[in-house]
């Protein structure tokens, strides 16, 4: 079993990030066993995708500068941002996203896919493109700060 699911403690932290890196590696016997591996309440790609919508939500603040900005100015930045077409464009993304991970449920395949696209997303805004020592170190942060992930 590759190192990415064989983890001892195997909360929903290391489960999404083992799910994001079988992903990557194209190993749909490592995401076939978390799928089933019954981690919490929600199903798999439920956890992936609302891993992906707080990420990308996050990553719009940052390269929009709101995160930079403190009070009056950031609120008054965020109600701007929240009338504007990005944030419409975004928010019809993620609820896709979302929709796409409600039908997925136990689905392999189909979880698969989703992570695999929200593991592009989180490329997209860290990364310049999907190079392999990048997102290894990718990997490596999350598993190290896998306690503040949000999902």
């Amino acid at each position: 079993m590759p190192s990415y699911v064989a983890r001892v403690d195997f909360g929903p932290g290391h489960a999404l990030i083992a799910a994001l890196e079988a992903a990557w590696a194209g190993d749909d016997d490592a995401l076939a066993a978390l799928v089933r591996g019954g981690l919490g309440e929600q199903p798999l790609a439920v956890m992936v995708a609302e891993y992906g919508a707080s990420r990308v939500q996050s990553m719009l603040l940052v390269v929009s500068g709101i995160a930079d900005l403190d009070g009056a100015e950031q609120q008054e930045a965020l109600a701007v941002l929240r009338e504007g077409l990005v944030s419409h464009m975004t928010m019809v993304a993620l609820s896709m996203m979302s929709g796409w991970a409600r039908s997925a449920g136990d689905d392999v395949g189909m979880t698969g896919d989703l992570t695999r696209s929200v593991l592009q997303a989180i490329l997209s805004y860290t990364t310049d493109g999907d190079d392999p020592e990048l997102v290894r170190a990718l990997f490596a942060h999350l598993r190290v700060h896998h306690h503040v992930l949000k999902l």
